[in-house]
């Protein structure tokens, strides 16, 4: 039986940023977090659908490993991709652990969404009251194609680390759920919405058990690609400018409410002030806002489309939380409060973990808070699996 590692390094990689957390486990002390790391994905190197040079992407892996001085090589990796990974939750007739083994081949063969035939799977069953007493239980399957696999490990080797695991997005965030939030979110029906830069995943889960998993092709960067085009910038400046003066002003709902950004015509004035009769001045927030507006509207809808799916099937939501760098704009948390009505928080990883050992954490804690779900998540599995 292998040894159970006490510590591992949790990493993340999306299509803008690739994020580093250094997680340890001890009896004594518990949980902590000793480096953690972020920065910008090479140019080119991944996509929504999955990775495309490992060499590069390790290089940079191994240079962030050294700068954040994290001192840890084994790697749990979150696989990510369209065409890299699926994962579902399935209902399945009650059966034995034998049988279920040989019928899960037959449904992981019957789910594959893969051009690829060669593929890497694994499931486990989980625990759904709504099923107890009856003959049926739900399983979590994940399935990836054997060449997704093989690039993560060429990935791993060019970083100079070894890989503990390979393992899945919403399955890390309920760690993050179970170790951080054991007395809030962790204790609810929640839906975390993982706001990403090309897609957003909208996962349910009950009591940090994964009920239903969804990903959507919506991400912070159409927020930044419509901000770019209203202002004429590029990508970066935009980025930038979203960052540092996007918000959704108070009072704004979806498909409706709040007061109406002002877009007619602005007679010319040397001082910069409205003439008689003229429209009110628009400010740069405004036209900021007027160009994310319909991206935001959409975003609400697919969230409630989602929400309402879940519940048709029996599920409950008692709050929704945020996570990701897409959750970092200002005002969002309030303006889907007030569009859908549930309450709306935040995922926090560093919540009741020790900091202690890490350089910088403040600023971590402060401004990066919501980007680090995911590869904490990926820290924690050595606490649970």
């Amino acid at each position: 039986m292998a040894k159970r590692l006490t510590q591992a390094l949790g990493v993340d990689i999306g299509t803008q940023t690739m994020k580093i957390a250094a997680v340890r486990q001890s009896r004594e002390s518990g949980v902590g977090i000793t480096a953690l790391g972020l920065t910008r994905t090479p140019e080119g190197t991944v996509d929504y659908t999955g990775i495309f040079d490992p060499q590069t992407l390790g290089a940079s892996l191994r240079s962030l490993i050294t700068e954040s001085r994290a001192g840890v090589r084994d790697v749990v990796f979150c696989i990510n991709g369209q065409s890299s990974v699926v994962v579902r939750n399935l209902e399945v007739p009650r059966m034995s652990e034998s049988d279920l083994a040989s019928h899960m081949q037959w449904e992981i063969e019957r789910n594959v969404p893969f051009a690829e035939s060669e593929t890497v799977s694994d499931y486990r069953p989980i625990d759904n009251p709504a099923l107890a007493g009856t003959d049926n239980m739900e399983v979590v399957m994940a399935v990836s194609p054997r060449s997704a696999i093989e690039t993560v490990l060429a990935l791993i080797k060019a970083a100079g680390c070894r890989p503990a695991a390979i393992d899945v997005e919403p399955l890390g965030i309920a760690r993050v759920l179970k170790t951080c939030h054991p007395n809030d979110l962790g204790s609810k029906n929640v839906c975390v919405v993982h706001i990403g830069h090309s897609t957003t995943a909208i996962n349910m889960y009950r009591s940090v058990t994964l009920a239903f998993p969804r990903s959507v092709p919506l991400g912070s960067s159409q927020l930044t690609q419509a901000i770019a085009e209203a202002f004429g910038i590029t990508m970066v400046e935009a980025e930038e400018r979203k960052h540092s003066a996007g918000a959704v002003p108070e009072g704004f709902t979806a498909g409706g409410g709040g007061v109406t950004v002002q877009t007619e015509f602005q007679p010319y004035t040397p001082f910069g002030e409205p003439q008689p009769g003229g429209a009110p001045s628009v400010t740069p927030a405004d036209r900021l806002f007027q160009a994310i507006q319909p991206h935001l509207e959409e975003f609400v809808a697919e969230l409630r489309r989602s929400i309402d799916y879940y519940r048709s099937r029996g599920g409950e939501v008692d709050e929704i939380a945020l996570s990701g760098g897409g959750a970092r704009l200002k005002g969002l948390d309030q303006y889907i409060h007030r569009s859908l009505g549930f309450p709306v928080s935040f995922v926090n990883p560093f919540q009741g973990v020790d900091l202690s050992g890490v350089e910088g954490a403040e600023t971590f804690v402060r401004d990066h808070a919501s980007e680090f779900v995911v590869a904490v998540g990926m820290g924690l599995h050595i606490a649970y699996d």
